[in-house]
């Protein structure tokens, strides 16, 4: 039986703003190795890859905009803002591969391989746009092949995405094992291999890029915390981790046979239990003298970061440290459960001690939660800056089947049925005491703050905890 031929597709994006801060379509790329190693082909399309010939065509580059640490700036263009932000004082773009350059890939795909069936992931619920236009484009092109979708906004907005993105099936949450006994029953190729757990995947498939600046890597999915904005529980129902010499021997092959010295970690929770988990990994890490530099995009746990865990951080070789904190509303703090001022201040300490500066560290702010007032986040801000981090303060947007939404829709009149305006950039849950103008206010208010640190403000708005990694 000859090989049934898979294409993967990762769409390009509508935006405020948008940067590639160590972003990949993790979920995509284990989904993708999974059906590798049960006699697929795979034909992949990312639309978001800086280093794509077409991009840099564009650009007339021979190598895109990158920083020291593999991350960089996408290439975009000005677009016409939807309706519904016509009174956002912003330029609107779009981000990766135009239209009709995508357009000519799937043609030439169409041309070079019979494709049996289309799988499409999606990220931010907001971004769903290129999603319903790759499937559309996809459609024309391949007429005869089944369409898949997954991701966040399939997971997210799973009856709208069945409405209306145009795909064959959407699927909802973490995806290898259900997608891959579906296929299976769809092109009758028999499963070789039964996965009983996270360590069994292969590696993500990242030699289906030409090119690579950096690579993302998981050692957990799901998180064993609850917070009432976080949807995390809807993608996985338990927390799981995988063993430490595992995720040893993935970063080893990064770093020594594919080169790559830009390591980011895509946690939600990369502190929890350190004593069994990141402190063995980071041990071996150091004895093994592996020449890596790791980023957390991701907001850690401050109250867990003690002083052994500092030192392991900075002698294994972090690069970026993202702390969450959110807000210093005690009330709120009490209610996340998650980090208070001494675990902050606490946190602070121990990273300056083993030599980390603290005018490096992240402090990740929200504003603009419910029944918030601007003074709750002046007040974080000042007492972030006084400690000597730095802030990254991004606006609240209520996600489905949170607490969160629950409470924006009941008493801010939220509409449920529309994910273009999750978009944080439009200050969702504006109100009579937190104005955008207010809004915009803070956000300067946190950028001079943080270029009195001597340190530049952040290019994006967003974190990789938004944009999550599931296929």
């Amino acid at each position: 039986m000859k090989k049934p031929k898979l294409l993967l597709i990762n769409p390009y994006i509508y935006d405020f703003a948008a940067y590639d801060l160590w972003l990949k379509p993790l979920g995509l790329l284990y989904l993708a190795a999974v059906l590798e190693e049960n006699g697929y082909e795979i034909i992949f399309l990312d639309a978001m890859d800086r280093w794509h010939p077409d991009v840099l065509k564009l650009q007339k580059r021979e190598s895109p905009r990158t920083k020291k640490y593999g991350d960089g700036y996408f290439f975009k263009q000005s677009v016409e803002k939807p309706q519904e932000f016509q009174h956002i004082r912003r330029h609107y773009s779009r981000y990766g591969l135009p239209p009709e350059f995508m357009r000519k890939n799937l043609d030439r795909i169409r041309h070079e391989h019979d494709i049996d069936m289309v799988l499409v992931t999606s990220g931010m619920t907001y971004w769903y746009r290129g999603v319903h236009e790759a499937i559309s484009m996809a459609r024309e092109t391949f007429p005869k092949a089944g369409i898949l979708l997954g991701g966040i906004y399939a997971t997210l907005f799973h009856e709208y995405a069945q409405r209306h993105s145009g795909a064959d099936v959407v699927f909802k949450g973490e995806s290898e094992r259900t997608l891959l006994k579906f296929i299976s029953d769809k092109t009758g190729l028999t499963i070789r291999k039964q996965y009983q757990g996270y360590d069994d995947y292969p590696f993500p498939a990242y030699h289906l890029y030409p090119k690579l600046d950096y690579a993302a890597l998981m050692t957990s999915r799901g998180c064993p915390y609850r917070c009432s904005f976080c949807a995390t529980h809807e993608f996985t129902d338990d927390f799981h981790r995988r063993r430490p010499d595992k995720v040893v021997e993935e970063i080893e092959f990064y770093n020594v046979q594919r080169h790559i010295a830009d390591l980011s970690f895509y946690d939600d929770a990369l502190f929890v239990n350190s004593d069994k988990h990141i402190k063995p990994i980071l041990r071996q890490v150091i004895r093994k003298n592996l020449k890596v530099r790791f980023h957390t995009p991701n907001g850690l746990f401050a109250k867990l970061l003690d002083a052994e865990l500092a030192e392991l951080l900075v002698e294994s070789g972090f690069k970026t440290i993202r702390l969450s904190y959110e807000t210093k509303n005690t009330e709120r703090q009490i209610q996340m459960k998650k980090v208070n001022d001494s675990d902050l201040e606490k946190a602070l300490r121990h990273l300056e001690s083993a030599g980390f500066p603290r005018q490096e560290v992240v402090v990740y702010l929200i504003m603009g939660l419910p029944n918030q007032k601007p003074a709750e986040v002046s007040d974080s801000i000042n007492y972030v800056h006084q400690l000597g981090a730095k802030v990254s303060l991004s606006s609240f947007s209520p996600i489905p089947n949170t607490q969160e939404w629950a409470v924006a829709v009941r008493d801010y009149g939220f509409p449920a049925d529309k994910p273009l305006l999750t978009n944080k950039s439009i200050y969702p849950l504006k109100n009579d005491y937190f104005t955008y103008d207010d809004f915009e206010q803070l956000k300067m208010t946190a950028i001079q703050g943080n270029r009195k640190q001597n340190r530049h403000p952040e290019e994006t708005g967003w974190s990789i905890s938004d944009y999550n990694v599931y296929a």
